[in-house]
């Protein structure tokens, strides 16, 4: 026995009368087993090409629909305003009490006069022919001027002097957008005392990129939500897009038309989030929740071989819970979309339903 290294015999003895040496060395003891592998359960899905819908967000207000100026047809004071800009009125409200003009009644008053005098002239020289004591160009003259009284009438009937107040009323389901005369002015006869708006048919302003407005034309589908309430939508159609910047809002102007019939929560002034479809394109798609980001930029995981691995890609559009990818993907291998935020470069997976 040396002091370097002691070794410890036992002489163990089996009924067969066969003998094991067995040499245990004092330095180490025996090593533990390795562990198992960590593995990850993920769900998979193939990977699809779909027609994916590109789509472009714009915000914009709701206004009107046509505004329409309101006017009396002849002129006088406004007695009484009967509305305020905002209000809501149905077909028939009265809007505005309209006193004839002191000159019109007159005038009217005179045109009647004329008409009675021209009538007794035309019976008197009539009665005068009869006992030949006028001639027939006396009988024509008083009748041509009686013609002409009686036009003169009309006219000045149509101009409202026989009528002491005249009231204007909504010739349709509208909001006042704007008054444009005072109680007590004067006006002259055609002369808009405010403007009405259509409520039947909405409009809404939307402001485009300038890079985007190109994509924007006539016709194409979007929809509209509050931008405080993204439950709520309603669909509607570009009715026009502008060509010029607006010097204000450095956006290009596109106008939606959608009736209010369709889309009873917008209202005039509201705020809206707009989502035009611009166009479709055919594209890897996968859910939403199988694209990972890092400070390395976006990736998915493709199993392959019970092995997770990580493939960077470029995500697009997103449309309906998808979102287009491309990059190095295997279009034959699987990609994970749950399970992956534990998932690691050659992990082992197990594939759950």
């Amino acid at each position: 026995m040396t002091r370097a290294r002691t070794l410890v015999t036992f002489l163990l003895t089996a009924a067969g009368g066969g003998a094991w040496l067995c040499c245990l060395g004092c330095h180490g003891a025996p090593s533990a087993p390795a562990a198992p592998a960590p593995t990850a359960l993920v769900k998979t899905q193939p990977l699809q090409q779909r027609n994916l819908t590109d789509s472009l967000t714009a915000f914009g207000e709701v206004t009107t629909g046509q505004v329409v100026a309101i006017s009396f047809p002849r002129g006088g004071q406004v007695s009484r305003l009967l509305v305020v800009p905002g209000q809501r009125v149905k077909p028939g409200t009265p809007l505005a009490t309209l006193a004839s003009d002191p000159n019109a009644k007159l005038a009217y008053t005179q045109a009647v006069s004329a008409v009675d005098f021209a009538r007794g002239e035309l019976r008197r020289n009539e009665e005068l022919f009869a006992l030949q004591l006028a001639t027939q160009s006396q009988v024509d003259g008083s009748r041509k001027a009686l013609q002409d009284a009686e036009a003169n009438l009309a006219t000045q009937r149509q101009l409202g002097g026989d009528v002491g107040l005249a009231t204007v009323k909504a010739p349709f389901d509208g909001v006042v957008t704007a008054v444009a005369v005072a109680q007590g002015d004067r006006i002259q006869p055609g002369a808009a005392i405010l403007q009405l708006g259509h409520t039947d048919v909405l409009r809404v302003r939307l402001g485009i990129e300038p890079a985007d407005s190109h994509l924007v034309r006539a016709g194409l589908p979007l929809t509209l939500s509050p931008v405080d309430d993204p439950s709520k939508s309603a669909s509607a159609a570009i009715a026009e897009s502008q060509g010029l910047v607006d010097p204000k809002t450095q956006l290009v102007d596109a106008v939606a038309e959608v009736p209010a019939a369709r889309a009873s929560f917008l209202v005039p002034g509201m705020h809206v989030r707009a989502v035009v479809k611009v166009g479709q394109h055919l594209s890897w798609a996968v859910p939403r929740a199988a694209v990972l980001t890092d400070p390395n930029g976006a990736y998915v995981f493709q199993v392959s071989a019970g092995k997770a691995h990580r493939v960077n890609v470029t995500s697009g559009a997103e449309s309906q819970g998808l979102v287009a990818i491309s990059g190095g993907i295997d279009p034959h291998l699987p990609v994970v979309v749950l399970g992956n935020y534990e998932l690691q470069e050659g992990m082992q997976v197990r594939v759950g339903p």
